[in-house]
This record gives C-alpha cells, structure tokens and sequence, in this order.
C-alpha cells in the first residue's frame, strides 16, 4: 500500500490482462496495473503514449465477472517502465468493485 499522505485511495499491484485501445484499436497485454486506485492506476508497460493523451482501458480483476473499462488521461510517464493514468468515467458499479477488491486485498483476506 502507498503510504504517501497525498494519496486520495489506497492503492496496490495487480497482475492482469489489459487492453488499452486509442481510437478504437485496442492492444491487449498481460501487464502489472501498479498502484491501483479508485482514481487512476499505474500501468507497467512499455508502450509510450503522450502526457494528456485520452485512451480507452481494459482489465479484469480476479474472480470478476467482466472487465472493468475507463477512458483513462495519462498523467504521467516514466522512461521504460510505465504510464500514470487517471480514470475518467468509471461507473459506480467499476468504481464498487474496484474499491471491494482493494479492501479485501489489504485486509488479506485476497
């Protein structure tokens, strides 16, 4: 868990497979969301998109049902290593889901 007081959510690593598609081509990756959060994630990934860019993402959490899907912005991006993005329209019910895992997560009981 992130212990940075300017942190909005908790948040934690999580191995799955994503998609992330940009005018409606999608790319699909078994990659590490890194941080997850109810606001946004960090995505281990070698595709390079720029700052500001509005992108469509995919990705299961485990013992889900379907996927969740956000368009995301990128936040930020780190040489070689990944994308830090924001969620933008999660439904409440992504948003629920998202929230239920990372408590369980943290409370071990995942």
């Amino acid at each position: 868990m992130q212990t940075d007081e300017k942190r909005k959510f908790p948040r934690l690593a999580l191995k799955t497979e994503i998609w992330l598609g940009q005018d409606g081509i999608f790319t699909r990756t078994n990659e590490t969301l890194g941080d997850l959060s109810e606001g946004g994630a960090f995505i281990e990934t070698r595709q390079r998109y720029p700052t500001g860019s509005i992108l469509t993402l995919r990705f299961k959490l485990p013992e889900a049902a379907g996927f969740i899907t956000s368009t995301i912005i990128i936040r930020n991006t780190r040489d070689d290593t990944g994308l830090g993005v924001e969620f933008l329209d999660l439904s409440p019910e992504d948003h629920r889901q998202i929230r239920a895992f990372i408590e369980r997560r943290l409370a071990g009981r995942e």
